[in-house]
């Protein structure tokens, strides 16, 4: 069944695979990285067929029958060969007959919702909006959770940004999120070819000028050492694709901002930010005006790479594994993790490159370095399951998802399961992650394959220790460069975009005014950084544009959420 599938699925499976790997996600991601908050964002957007294509199976044999719907990534391998999920089953004493959905969800959820066509639950399948714009759809879960569910209601306890995250304006619960702890502080990683300075007698730079000296450096003298002094691309960045991706890409040029004493977090917030208690969009900040200028200069020297304005994703990643001949042709680029990024060939190349500070016209020492903070990104998401108000074995359906949030079967719905080979556990609070059987197969593509992954429901504790694959290892020792500058980040000036809660009105009016806005923002930026336009001649009549297509009224709505947001942590 397993080969079966995956043959099926190849096309699609491409074209997730060929995106940025992290965890994820932002509109870039990877089947190939260990972590996902971007192969998530690709299991959901992965619908770009047709027909919707699906695989029913039955795990189970209790006494209690349940329907159920998932959402699962391309790669992911039908219920019925998961025997960590059989497990589950029985330990709920239920029986489920599931729907696999694999394209296409986007599309065809909203006629099916309208329509009551749901099954008792729902996995990976829903969004905040679903439960206002359905309402009565949907079960309110939470005197189920105080009753029938003790590991989720330990996660709220241990982890209490979770229920924040599950709990709606009015106090009720529709879908439970997952945890998974154990996934690094940022997403991005900036990385810059050790042996390219090493070869030009050159140290890491610490500031704006030192980069740009560096770049001139990569672009004029040869750095790969190949004898051509012309094949070197000095800085590479994504932000292709579409959904403003200059502000959501989690490997944009904008990474940068934080230099400029400016607290990102999360990747996909549209550039909003918050400083000292305060809701800001730093794409009408003065500091944006000084960067583009920057970033203007290091355009018209060639140091940027000009083709990054219009490559994908796929032109992106391949860049940075090499030309033709093996050479490395990227000095310095934004991604996920060495061999992810580089490839195991050119991976020992690279190095993790430490946050810069501002010190153009003088400004050295003016604003206090940042680095963004994307732990709430990658180790929650919401919604990874709810139920349907006319499931008629409410407190079974509870019970069994629960058994997703135990200790041993939330490491299983993320790696796959101990009966299935794929992890180990050595003790009461330890796990190993195994190599995939499959030998042909990276640890990443393997996890999709076999288990629910980051897709799943789960409560990955703290406090056990998980031992992954070596590309994770990698990814969390890579970013001990930022851990000084992120620990910076006070309650006040992070805005955590996911526990904000909004009414319907106010989610609707800030939709409306967001799309004029990004369309504003994005017609500058790369005008401004080619030089096509003048910063200073446009600046005021851009923020005035920007303002009058309701910048003022969303910041007003997100600083009350914000507010609501900051009371509930004292």
């Amino acid at each position: 069944m397993k080969k079966k599938l995956v043959s099926i699925l190849l096309t699609a499976t491409m074209a997730a695979g060929m995106l940025a790997g992290c965890g994820g996600a932002p509109a870039a991601t990877s089947t190939t990285g260990a972590s996902s908050a971007s192969s998530e964002a690709a299991a959901t957007s992965s619908g770009a067929a047709e027909e919707t294509e699906s695989v029913k199976g039955t795990t189970g044999s209790g006494s209690t029958h349940l329907s159920a719907l998932f959402v699962a990534h391309p790669l992911t391998e039908s219920v019925s060969d998961m025997k960590w999920l059989e497990e589950i089953c029985d330990a709920a004493d239920v029986t489920v007959e599931w729907e696999m959905i694999y394209t296409d969800w986007l599309t065809v959820k909203s006629t099916r919702f309208a329509a009551g066509d749901i099954p008792d639950l729902l996995f990976n399948a829903t969004l905040d909006s679903d439960y206002t714009t359905y309402n009565g759809l949907f079960q309110d879960l939470s005197e189920l959770i105080e009753k029938d569910a003790p590991n989720i209601q330990t996660m709220f306890e241990e982890e209490p940004d979770t229920k924040v995250l599950a709990t709606t304006m009015e106090g009720e619960i529709y879908g439970t999120p997952k945890f998974q702890g154990k996934w690094p502080e940022t997403n991005t990683v900036m990385f810059i070819n050790q042996t390219w300075l090493d070869n030009l007698g050159l140290k890491q730079p610490t500031t704006f000028t030192e980069l740009e000296e560096v770049l001139k450096a990569f672009k004029e003298q040869d750095a790969n050492g190949n004898g051509d002094a012309s094949d070197e691309i000095p800085m590479d960045y994504n932000a292709y694709g579409g959904n403003n991706a200059w502000f959501n890409s989690a490997y944009s040029l904008t990474n940068l901002m934080g230099a400029m004493g400016i607290q990102l977090t999360d990747w996909g917030t549209d550039a909003y930010f918050a400083e000292d208690g305060t809701v800001k969009n730093y794409a009408v900040d003065e500091r944006y005006k000084l960067f583009m200028k920057y970033l203007q200069n290091l355009y018209a020297e060639g140091l940027i790479n000009e083709n990054a304005l219009t490559n994908d994703y796929s032109a992106f990643q391949s860049l940075s594994r090499g030309n033709e001949n093996g050479d490395a042709s990227v000095g310095v680029v934004f991604g996920w993790e060495e061999t992810d990024k580089f490839g195991e060939t050119l991976a020992s190349q690279y190095k993790a490159l430490a946050p810069l500070d501002y010190d153009i016209d003088c400004a050295a020492g003016t604003y206090d370095t940042r680095w963004r903070n994307d732990f709430t990104g990658l180790n929650m998401s919401a919604n990874r399951v709810c139920m349907s108000a006319k499931c008629e074995n409410q407190d079974a359906a509870m019970k069994f998802i629960d058994q997703f949030y135990d200790q041993t079967h939330s490491v299983e719905s993320l790696f796959g399961g101990i009966s299935d080979g794929n992890i180990e556990q050595v003790d009461d609070t330890t796990y190993n992650v195994l190599p995939p059987q499959d030998s042909e197969t990276d640890a990443g593509t393997w996890k999709w394959t076999t288990a629910f992954a980051d897709n799943g429901p789960m409560y990955i504790r703290q406090a056990i220790t998980l031992n992954m694959s070596q590309d994770m290892t990698n990814a969390l020792n890579e970013r001990t460069v930022y851990t000084d500058t992120i620990a910076k980040a006070t309650t006040e000036d992070t805005y955590p975009q996911m526990f904000m809660k909004y009414s319907a009105e106010d989610q609707n009016a800030m939709a409306v005014a967001q799309a004029n806005i990004n369309n504003i923002i994005d017609n500058y930026w790369s005008l401004w950084m080619t030089g096509q336009s003048d910063i200073d001649a446009d600046w005021d009549s851009y923020v005035e544009s920007v303002d009058a297509a309701g910048l003022q009224d969303i910041l007003k709505i997100r600083q009350t959420a914000f507010d609501t947001y900051l009371a509930g942590q004292k």
